[in-house]
């Protein structure tokens, strides 16, 4: 798997060659891993220290594109479908960063909490959707005072 891994960030172009030994380090640490990813914890597994894990953490690594070409690499010409799915979880409180109202089909109503939407491929023949990108809803308040939910997607091809 490593070696599909490293030929997929070969080939994108936003990636120069310390961020993509970096990405290949976190990968491994990761599959390996067992327990909480705080950055003390994958350093005592890898070759990077907390303060390079923060800073790498602060960079941007394109996962659309990523998660596209591992899809595409896996799946070759499969049936695909793109989906896109919100999921909603309860919350209490008034600091919760994106804490809102949201609708939520369980009890059909909205209500206070947070939102994620999820853009994924499904593969029709094997039932199985793969995540491609995922981005929290963010509540937002307009001058007026009425409450709006926004969310922005970037809408992309697979074929």
């Amino acid at each position: 798997m490593e070696g599909v891994v490293e030929s997929i960030l070969r080939s994108m172009s936003s990636i120069n060659r310390p961020q993509m030994l970096f990405v290949l380090s976190l990968f491994g640490v990761l599959s390996i891993f067992c327990g909480k990813a705080t950055f003390r914890n994958l350093s005592r597994y890898s070759n990077y220290c907390e303060k390079s894990y923060s800073r790498w953490y602060k960079r941007k690594f394109n996962f659309v594109e990523f998660n596209s070409k591992l899809i595409r690499h896996e799946l070759g010409e499969a049936e695909l479908l793109g989906v896109i799915d919100a999921s909603f979880m309860k919350k209490s409180g008034k600091c919760t960063e994106g804490l809102g109202w949201f609708y939520t089909s369980c009890s059909d109503k909205a209500e206070q909490g947070l939102e994620t939407s999820v853009v994924a491929i499904v593969d029709v023949r094997s039932n199985t959707a793969y995540g491609i990108d995922s981005e929290q809803t963010i509540d937002k308040v307009p001058l007026q005072g009425k409450i709006k939910n926004t969310l922005v997607l970037t809408c992309m091809w697979i074929r």
